[in-house]
């Protein structure tokens, strides 16, 4: 400050001293018909002093300038760490069990800074913990209305309709979003699995074919195109014409390892289409590939004669033992025996099995049966009583449904080949 006075009080003693020494006055034209008579040292000193002046102001107007800016800069960084702050936590008090404040401080973190997606992507995460999907729902779509295309929001609101079970918005939401996005797998996988639970299947197969191009790991590479085998399964169970179904999941069973499903539907389209005789071979191949009471029941099903069950009986009985459960498959072979009316075979095949308890229901059914076949009433009537299970269903492995039928697609958990026999000879 001192020096800042010394030098003004230098420049002051400067000017007088340029106005005594020269005290002759000049003209001094500042337009054509404007013309000053001053003295030239007050010229040069006011010359001088105008110049400072400009420059002072100069000055002045860049240093208000940076102190704006930084002024400004200041409260932008206060009030970001501020929203940081209630976001954080709104979160900590979510996560507490204090559910009401924290969501009244990510409610306004949100408002303070809509174009940012953790805090209302939180706040709709604690309404679906609640169950308040209505209300998670409407977080997120408002907050879709204001971003167009943030991903995050956009896959939360997606995932929020398909909680809610509503497939229709689920999948209009994905579909803008893998307009935004079409490379992105997040939105493939999730794209494709809508469209599964919506029983869309080509549809899901066009996902999940765009999905495999993106993945680079060899091993998720593997498990991707096992799921296209699924979903082209599902697509072709859809086709109507029987021709047509044939052909689709021939071209599924023509791969190095078809799966059971595959050839269990191909056998049936077959059989549905006339041809019992290519039907019972593509069972029968399975059969001798991956033993599985499915396909004997499929093959039970056509052989209307007694040759046909021979001819089972005598495929079943060339399966390597380390495939089968020599019980069970000792069971399946009894109940063919009964559908000849054989019952003395068919109880010497019973005999046979080592553990009947392991088999339970089944096995008292069919022996009861035998019983009677045989005319032994008191024994087939206390075979029946001990009979107090389901005989013929089948069973998810995964979720243990209970279905009347074999199904190659769990509708309850989704599993793939999940469907097994009350009583399965395969081991």
């Amino acid at each position: 400050m001192k020096r800042a006075i010394l030098v003004g009080l230098a420049m002051v003693c400067l000017v007088i001293y340029l106005v005594l020494l020269n005290g002759e006055s000049v003209d001094f034209r500042l337009t054509n018909n404007w013309i000053v008579h001053w003295n030239v040292g007050a010229l040069i000193g006011g010359a001088f002093v105008t110049g400072v002046l400009l420059a002072l102001a100069v000055f002045a107007i860049q240093a208000t300038r940076r102190a704006f800016v930084e002024w400004r800069s200041g409260r932008i960084q206060r009030r970001s760490s501020r929203i940081d702050q209630w976001e954080e936590s709104g979160e900590q008090l979510i996560w507490s069990g204090d559910a009401p404040r924290g969501r009244a401080l990510l409610q306004k973190a949100w408002q303070r800074r809509p174009e940012s997606s953790y805090a209302v992507l939180a706040l709709a995460e604690s309404f679906r913990d609640t169950g308040e999907l209505h209300r998670a729902r409407g977080v997120l779509f408002d907050a879709a209305s204001q971003q167009h295309t943030n991903p995050d929001v956009l896959l939360a609101l997606a995932e929020t309709h398909r909680a809610a079970g509503e497939l229709g918005p689920c999948i209009e939401v994905l579909e803008r979003l893998r307009a935004l996005y079409p490379r992105a797998p997040r939105v493939l996988r999730a794209l494709r699995d809508a469209y599964g639970e919506a029983q869309r299947w080509p549809e899901a197969v066009n996902a999940q074919e765009a999905l495999v191009t993106e993945i680079r790991d060899s091993q998720q590479v593997s498990r991707e195109r096992d799921t296209s085998v699924l979903l082209r399964y599902q697509a072709s169970l859809q086709i109507k014409e029987l021709d047509k179904k044939v052909e689709a999941l021939e071209g599924l069973a023509a791969s190095r390892s078809p799966q059971l499903p595959v050839l269990v539907s191909l056998g049936d389209a077959l059989a549905a289409a006339g041809r019992p005789d290519d039907a019972s071979a593509v069972w029968e191949r399975a059969l001798r590939n991956s033993p599985r009471t499915v396909l004997v029941d499929r093959l039970k099903g056509l052989a209307t004669e007694t040759r046909h069950r021979d001819r089972l009986r005598g495929l079943l009985r060339k399966l390597k033992a380390q495939q089968v459960s020599g019980d069970n498959l000792h069971w399946v072979v009894a109940q063919l025996w009964l559908q000849d009316r054989n019952a003395d075979e068919a109880m010497r095949e019973l005999q046979a099995i080592q553990q009947p308890e392991a088999i339970g229901a089944p096995y008292h059914w069919l022996q009861a049966e035998a019983c009677r076949q045989r005319g032994q009433i008191d024994q087939a009537v206390a075979a029946y009583a001990r009979n107090t299970g389901d005989i013929g269903s089948y069973h998810c492995t995964t979720c243990q449904r209970f279905a009347p039928e074999w199904i190659g697609r769990c509708p309850q958990c989704r599993s793939w080949d999940s469907y097994k026999a009350a009583v399965e000879i395969g081991a």
